[in-house]
């Protein structure tokens, strides 16, 4: 039976989440929180993450909101420094991401349209890594969060959102061996947020039936914060589709 996870690590220590103030990011805000980390949460929403800091505080846990878009390379900069001054920066998730607003896609689109969806979901992320690698204490994590867009085969609208997120799942794989800190991936499918609830109730009846099951919010927390405490952790691509426990790509 699988040891449960120490979670005791993550009291007193300093946890960054970027895309931090909704979605995916908040639920890990909220859960890193919980377990007693100080979480610095950094979004360009700055009025959802204040609100989301807020009733963190208000439920007795400890986070600090920090507006900025993860493709400002200073300003990224800034806040892992702004972080690691906190305390003992122990994990990183590196979550912002999504297809960067455009409703049409490559190649009907311009060159710097594309490019900007990768510069979000890949160059970023790598940029993140590299500040990271010299800001995360000795032993601490860096959890990436792809796409299941990323390692299908099948057409996908957004190539360009694709194409990066396979980047993020080879990006890991490719700096596996590192001791620390330790990097890892989750790949979730369609994650049951509310916008994923809302497209999925707005599909044809047949085509609802044939759609992948959604993934519960809290099993994607769940293994990114056990991708974080695992000191064993380094270079896991964990795929969750829904229709199963976690796995290994």
């Amino acid at each position: 039976m699988p040891t449960a996870p120490d979670l005791t690590v993550l009291r007193d220590t300093v946890s960054l989440v970027t895309g931090g103030a909704s979605g995916l990011g908040a639920a890990v805000v909220s859960e890193l929180a919980s377990h007693g980390a100080h979480v610095v949460v950094l979004d360009p929403d700055a009025a959802a993450a204040r609100e989301l800091v807020g009733s963190i505080q208000h439920h007795g846990g400890s986070a600090e909101a920090v507006v900025a878009d993860v493709r400002d390379a200073d300003r990224l900069a800034w806040a892992v420094d702004l972080a690691s001054s906190q305390g003992t920066l122990f994990s990183v998730v590196s979550n912002a991401g999504g297809w960067g607003g455009l409703t049409s896609h490559y190649p009907d689109v311009s060159p710097d349209d594309w490019l900007s969806v990768l510069d979000l979901n890949l160059v970023a992320p790598m940029r993140l890594l590299q500040l990271a690698r010299a800001a995360v204490v000795d032993g601490g994590a860096v959890v990436q969060v792809s796409s299941s867009a990323g390692i299908e085969s099948s057409p996908y609208a957004s190539p360009e959102y694709a194409v990066s997120k396979a980047g993020v799942v080879r990006l890991t794989s490719a700096v596996g061996a590192w001791a620390s800190p330790r990097v890892s991936c989750v790949v979730p499918g369609w994650i049951a947020l509310p916008r994923a609830q809302r497209e999925l109730a707005a599909l044809d009846p047949e085509d609802r039936v044939s759609a992948p099951p959604l993934v519960p919010v809290g099993d994607v927390t769940d293994e990114i914060v056990r991708l974080i405490v695992d000191p064993s952790s380094a270079g896991e691509v964990v795929v969750l589709d829904g229709a199963g426990p976690p796995h290994p790509l």
